[in-house]
C-alpha cells in the first residue's frame, strides 16, 4: 500500500489568493507525490489562506485553522506513522521564533510524520535526518522569522507616524462611517445621513429598541444607509455602539483589527454629543431584560419590571381570546410549567398604576440620585491613573523594567475597570431621575391623545424603567373579582404600596353590570407599614387577609378614596 501524503498550503495575506501562490503550491505537491509513488490525500484540505505564521496563531483553534486541526489529528494518533506532510518551504509551516519552529518540526517528526520541503531545495525531514539536515532546517526557520520580524519592525514606526498624523487632522483611513465623506482633504458630514443617524440615537434614547427602530424606518420607507442597502437590526445596533458618531477614531492593528492605543478624539465630525450617545446606551441597558418581541401586539409599558410576590418569577403580558373578544392579561412565567397563573387584566393594572404614580412627589424619591457626582468622581480617578501610567511609561526607558512593567500592568487593569464604571455612570447621568420623572408626567398627560401611540408608549416604558427598580404583584382571586396588592420600589429611594380592585362586566338577574376598577394606597386598609412583598411569608399573610376581607366594604372604601383622589 502506498504511503499517504497531506499537502499544507499557507500564505499570509488575502491579496496572495488573487495571485499564483495557491495554484503553484497545489501543483508542486501533486508533482512530488507522482514522482515518489505516494498517494496524495485530497479529501483532507489543509489550507490556511490569508493567515500569518509569525505569532503562531495558525497553530491554535482547530475549528478555524487547518494546521491546528492537523496537529490535533496527529496528537490523537489519527495520522498514520510514516505519512508525509508536504510544504512548499519551512516558512509556510511557521515563521515563529526559531526555537518554537524547531520544536514544532521535531514534534511532528517524533510523531512519525515526514516533513517534505520543496523549496529552496527538496528535502525530507524525518527520524533519519542527521545534524546537517537539522542545521539546514534551523537556517530556513531563522530566515523566515527574521523576514517577518523585519516587516513588523518597519510597520511599527510607520503606524506610529500614521496615528500622529490622525491627531493633526490628516485623513489616514478610508474606513469612513456611512454618514461621513472626504471633501477637499477634510472629513465632512453627509447632511441627510447625519440627520438620520441623529434621529436613530434619539429614538434609542427615548425607548425604541433596534427591532422597533428598524420596523419604523422600513414602515416610513426611509432610504437605508450602509453596504447592505436595507435596514437590519445588526447595522442599527452597530450605529448605536459606534463611537465614530461622537467623532472618535480608534486606530486598530493586526488582522483581527484590535484597538491600538487611545482613540483620537475629534477626528471625525461628530453627529451626536456625548450626552446623546450615552442616553442611547442607557436606553439599551434599560431594554436588556425585556421579555419577548413587540410584534403587532400592544406594548407593555411595564415589561421586565413586574414580579410575582408568590414565587418571585416575572409577569409578562399575553393576549387571550374569550367569547370572540381579544384582551390582554398579565400572567406569571412559572404558569408555563404548571404553576397557578395568578393572572390580572393588563389594562386595569396599567390605568391604575400610571394614575397612582402621578401622585407621587418626586422630591421624596430622587434624593439619592448621584449620577452626576459619580461621573465626576470616576473621571477624576481615571485621570489620576492615566497620569501614573504616563509617568511609568517614561521611567521604562531607564528604570527597572521588570518591576515597572508589573506595576504598569496593574494600573492598566485598574484603568479598564474604572473606564467601565465611568461608562455606566455616564449612561445613568444621561437620564437623571428628576428628568425621568418630568418626562413621565408629560407622557402620561399625552398618552391617550398622542398622534403616534407606539412612540408614546415606548417612551413611557423607557421613563418607567429609569424611575422604577421593580414592581411586586400579589393577585388574590375572589370569584369574578380580582384583588391585586402592588408594591413599587423606586430607583432613588422609597417605595409605595397600592390595592387594586377589579370586577369585569357581567350579567346578573338584574341585567348587565359594568366592570369596575378602583385603586388606592394599601395603607388605607390598615396594612402593616413594614410589609415587604418580596418576602413570600409576608405576601402569604397579606393574601390570607385579602381572601377573608369583605368585598362589599372594600369596594365602598375604595370608591370613596378614588373619588376623593380624583376630586369627584
Amino acid at each position: 500500500m502506498k504511503p499517504v501524503a497531506f499537502s499544507y498550503i499557507r500564505f499570509s495575506t488575502p491579496e496572495q489568493r488573487k495571485g499564483d501562490s495557491l495554484r503553484r503550491q497545489t501543483e508542486a505537491a501533486a508533482a512530488w507525490c507522482s514522482r515518489n509513488n505516494v498517494r496524495l490525500d485530497e479529501s483532507t484540505t489543509l489550507h490556511d489562506l490569508g493567515k500569518s505564521a509569525y505569532l503562531g496563531e495558525h497553530r491554535k483553534n482547530p475549528d478555524r485553522h487547518a494546521l491546528a486541526a492537523f496537529l490535533k489529528l496527529v496528537e490523537g494518533n489519527r495520522v498514520p506513522r510514516g505519512s508525509y506532510l508536504i510544504i512548499e518551504s519551512l516558512d509556510r509551516l511557521t515563521r515563529e521564533h526559531v526555537r518554537a519552529g524547531l520544536m514544532l518540526l521535531l514534534g511532528l517528526i517524533e510523531a512519525g510524520v515526514r516533513i517534505v520541503q520543496l523549496s529552496p531545495s527538496e528535502l525530507v525531514y524525518d527520524e533519519r535526518s542527521d545534524e546537517m539536515g537539522l542545521m539546514l532546517a534551523i537556517v530556513e526557520l531563522s530566515r523566515g522569522h527574521r523576514e517577518s520580524k523585519r516587516k513588523s519592525d518597519l510597520s511599527g514606526p510607520a503606524w506610529r507616524r500614521k496615528k500622529a498624523a490622525a491627531k493633526e487632522g490628516v485623513i489616514v483611513t478610508d474606513r469612513l462611517p456611512a454618514w461621513v465623506k472626504a471633501e477637499g482633504g477634510k472629513l465632512v458630514l453627509i447632511p441627510e445621513r447625519a440627520k438620520l443617524v441623529k434621529r436613530i440615537f434619539k429614538m434609542a434614547g427615548s425607548g425604541y429598541g433596534t427591532p422597533s427602530i428598524v420596523a419604523k424606518l422600513n414602515r416610513e420607507g426611509v432610504p437605508a444607509i450602509g453596504k447592505t442597502g436595507r435596514w437590519v437590526k445588526g447595522y442599527v445596533g452597530k450605529i448605536l455602539r459606534d463611537r465614530r458618531a461622537v467623532g472618535e477614531y480608534q486606530p486598530r492593528t493586526g488582522k483581527k483589527r484590535v484597538p491600538d492605543g487611545e482613540p483620537v478624539k475629534g477626528y471625525f465630525p461628530a453627529v451626536v454629543t456625548e450626552e446623546e450617545f450615552f442616553a442611547a446606551r442607557a436606553g439599551a441597558a434599560e431594554r436588556g431584560t425585556l421579555r419577548g418581541r413587540l410584534g403587532t401586539q400592544a406594548i407593555n409599558v411595564f415589561a421586565g419590571l413586574v414580579k410575582s410576590a408568590r414565587e418571585g418569577d416575572g409577569y409578562y403580558m399575553t393576549q387571550r381570546v374569550e367569547r370572540g373578544q381579544k384582551h390582554y392579561v398579565m400572567v406569571t412565567s412559572n404558569s408555563q410549567s404548571g404553576s397557578p397563573c395568578w393572572s390580572f387584566p393588563y389594562p386595569a393594572f396599567e390605568r391604575s398604576i400610571l394614575a397612582l404614580l402621578k401622585e407621587v412627589d418626586p422630591r421624596e424619591i430622587v434624593v439619592k440620585d448621584r449620577g452626576g457626582n459619580a461621573v465626576m468622581e470616576l473621571s477624576g480617578e481615571l485621570g489620576t491613573v492615566e497620569g501614573k501610567i504616563a509617568e511609568l511609561e517614561a521611567e521604562l526607558l531607564a528604570g527597572d523594567v521588570p518591576s515597572l512593567t508589573r506595576v504598569l500592568r496593574t494600573l492598566e487593569e485598574r484603568k479598564a475597570t474604572i473606564a467601565a464604571k465611568l461608562a455606566e455612570a455616564r449612561a445613568k447621568a444621561a437620564h437623571p431621575l428628576a428628568e425621568a420623572w418630568g418626562e413621565y408626567g408629560s407622557l402620561l398627560a399625552a398618552l391617550d391623545s398622542a398622534p403616534d401611540p407606539e412612540d408614546a408608549r415606548l417612551r413611557m416604558r423607557s421613563a418607567l424603567r429609569r424611575i422604577v427598580d421593580d414592581i411586586w404583584l400579589l393577585v388574590v382571586p375572589r370569584k369574578m373579582t380580582r384583588l391585586a396588592a402592588v408594591q413599587i420600589h423606586f430607583k432613588g429611594d422609597g417605595r409605595r404600596e397600592y390595592l387594586i380592585y377589579y370586577r369585569p362586566p357581567h350579567h346578573s338577574f338584574a341585567g348587565r353590570k359594568e366592570g369596575r376598577t378602583l385603586a388606592a394606597s394599601l395603607m388605607n386598609f390598615g396594612a402593616d407599614k413594614a410589609i415587604d412583598l418580596r418576602d413570600p411569608e409576608q405576601a402569604a399573610e397579606l393574601a390570607a387577609l385579602l381572601t377573608e376581607a369583605d368585598l362589599g366594604e372594600l369596594e365602598t372604601t375604595l370608591e370613596k378614596l378614588t373619588r376623593r383622589r380624583v376630586g369627584g
